[in-house]
Formats: structure tokens, C-alpha cells, sequence
């Protein structure tokens, strides 16, 4: 079993308490959930404010913040909600879900195998006064084994912000218990592989420009200085800080599938799409651990336009690390807020 993964913080520890019971009134927003049920170590970092069995499926509440050091650390005008706050919020009520109602044990960790994310609307998206109050409608399908055992989830959401359905947004995860999850690492590398809170917090080399990736806090650039190949790809190291917290809120042992879509979309700046243009749709497939203690690169698979072409509106990527490609993710974008779409 390959695949990026999210490692639950305390992975066993007492079961929390339930979130509130379904009843007749609106999902509430008035405090988040036990932040152990979404692999959250920071409480500040939870979203999920409201979890309900709907039948078969489930409805999530998510507040989404209108000043965040990360998700909200962009140079688009006018302020939007991130897709990857909506994604982020969807990751959140999936693992909540699972082990509430699908029968995930608290002491597994989920391995994110691939997702997708599509923006139905992009101007339900605009940020207001108030804090976001997002409703998550979500179903799940069991992958099971040919002795009933839940071997996975793939989930399907739908987002939405008063009233107005903004995204849909599909999960698909593998689930290993903790003891099994740390087997598997050490025979796949044959050692026990590092984990952050053990490594220099430093950049390892020089970053990329922050304006240039769209970011104003170099805390959250994730790439190293980029470089031009042969046919007019474009590569850079990925090279995220692990003292940011909000990318690597508890320990890890590799790097997770957010960061790596983050790296993505960083790189496709680089390459010619407009920091002030908005992610319209994201597909990603995790393939391998991405391991901390080897270098990985991200590079573009097509061709960077010419200084007089035109910027592209998406671009498909490649992760390598060890001469084997590991993620791949397909961005594309919108036009910027008071251009014309071609």
C-alpha cells in the first residue's frame, strides 16, 4: 500500500465525546468540534463546528475564518475563501464521519490516495463581514476486503455557502490501524522514517519569491528557487517549513497531500498562471510517501509559454523523489477578478 497520508495526533487516546445530537433545528456554528475526532492537534485549527447522521449520508457545519495565517495568506482582490480551505474543511468532516459512522477505529490513520475538487461557484466564494459558515453534505462508499474489513472510504461532498452550492469535492482514503501504519513504513524503507519535530525548521535552501507563488507571509512559500529546463518545463524543489504550523499542525513523517497540492499550485504561478487567478478545479493522485529526508521536485508537464504568449489556465504536475514520480495534480484556474473569460 502506497499513498499520502494524514496521521492522526494521538492516535489512541479516550474516545471523545459525540458531537451534539441531530434534531430538528440548523447544524450549529457556535463551537467546533473535539478537535481528536479530526486529527487536529491545535483547536484553533479545527473547522468542523457540527457533525449529523443524515440516513446514509452525513451534514457537516465548518466555519471558515476570515483572517487565517495560511488559508487566508493570499493576493487575490477581492477576498475569496481558498478551495483548499473548503477542501481542508471537507478532510476534516470525512475523517470526523468515518469514525463516528463508518465504522473507522480511532487508533487508524488515513491515507489519502487521491481527490478532487471542482468550484460550481465561484462568487459564493467572495468573503464577507462575517466568518464563512459552511454546510457539508457528504456520503461515503466502503471499500472492503473479501473478509468484510474495512480496507477504505471514498467520499463524495458537496459544499456549500448560504444557500448557494460552491463545491463538490471527492475524497479517496485507505484506513490502517496505527500499529499496521508503522509497519508498513519501516518495511517500505527498511528503517524507521524521521519525523518533523526532529528536523531543522530552517528552509533548506533559498525560497521562491512569495509575490510570485501568491503569497505575502514567506512562512508559507513551500518551494525552493525554481529552474528552467530543456523544452520549457519549469521544476523546483518543494521545500515547506516545518515550523508552520498550520501545514504541519502535529508530527509527521512524511509530507502530507495538502502541502503537496499547495506545491502544486505554487509552481503553476511560476510557470505563467496569475497569482490573482482562482483555482476552478483540482484533481491529485498520491502514489508513494513522500518521504522527509530525500529531496523531491515538482515540475510542469507542459511547456511554459513564452513572455509574449499567454498564460495558461492550468497546468499538470509531477512529484519525483528517488527517480520515481509519487503525486501528480492537475490545477486549473479562473479568470482574475475583472478580466473576461476567452
Amino acid at each position: 500500500m502506497t499513498a499520502a497520508t494524514e496521521v492522526a495526533e494521538n492516535a489512541v487516546t479516550p474516545d471523545p465525546p459525540p458531537p451534539p445530537a441531530a434534531g430538528d433545528a440548523g447544524l450549529e456554528f457556535a463551537r467546533t468540534v473535539d478537535r481528536r475526532l479530526v486529527h487536529r492537534a491545535a483547536v484553533s485549527e479545527v473547522l468542523v463546528t457540527d457533525l449529523r447522521r443524515d440516513g446514509d449520508a452525513f451534514l457537516a457545519g465548518a466555519q471558515l475564518p476570515l483572517s487565517h495565517g495560511y488559508f487566508g495568506d493570499h493576493l487575490r482582490r477581492p477576498a475569496t475563501f481558498d478551495f483548499l480551505l473548503l477542501l481542508e474543511a471537507a478532510r476534516q468532516a470525512c475523517t470526523a464521519a468515518g469514525h463516528l459512522y463508518y465504522g473507522v477505529s480511532r487508533d487508524t490513520v488515513h491515507l489519502v490516495n487521491g481527490l478532487s475538487v471542482r468550484i460550481t461557484d465561484q462568487d459564493a466564494l467572495e468573503a464577507g463581514t462575517r466568518p464563512g459558515e459552511l454546510v457539508l453534505a457528504g456520503s461515503a462508499v466502503r471499500d472492503e476486503g473479501t473478509d468484510a474489513r474495512l480496507r477504505g472510504l471514498r467520499f463524495d461532498v458537496t459544499a456549500s455557502l448560504a444557500g448557494r452550492q460552491a463545491a463538490r469535492i471527492g475524497i479517496d482514503t485507505s484506513t490502517v490501524v496505527d500499529e499496521d501504519y508503522r509497519r508498513l513504513r519501516f518495511f517500505q524503507r527498511r528503517s524507521a522514517p524521521p519525523v518533523t519535530e526532529d528536523l531543522d525548521t530552517t528552509a533548506t535552501g533559498r525560497p521562491a519569491d512569495p509575490a510570485a507563488v501568491g503569497r505575502a507571509n514567506p512562512l508559507n512559500v513551500v518551494l525552493g528557487e525554481p529552474e528552467h529546463a530543456a523544452g520549457g518545463t519549469l521544476s523546483a524543489p518543494v521545500e515547506p517549513r516545518w515550523e508552520n504550523r498550520s501545514l504541519f499542525d502535529h508530527t509527521y513523517d512524511h509530507i502530507p497531500a495538502m502541502v503537496l497540492v499547495e506545491a502544486a499550485r505554487q509552481l503553476t504561478h511560476l510557470a505563467g498562471v496569475p497569482v490573482a487567478a482562482p483555482v476552478t478545479a483540482c484533481t491529485a493522485r498520491f502514489t508513494r510517501f513522500v518521504e522527509l529526508d530525500s529531496s523531491v521536485t515538482v515540475t510542469t508537464r507542459t511547456a511554459r509559454p513564452g513572455a509574449a504568449g499567454p498564460a495558461p489556465d492550468g497546468l499538470l504536475v509531477e512529484f519525483w523523489q528517488n527517480g520515481a514520480t509519487v503525486a501528480e495534480t492537475d490545477l486549473r484556474f479562473g479568470p482574475a477578478a475583472g478580466e473576461e473569460e476567452a
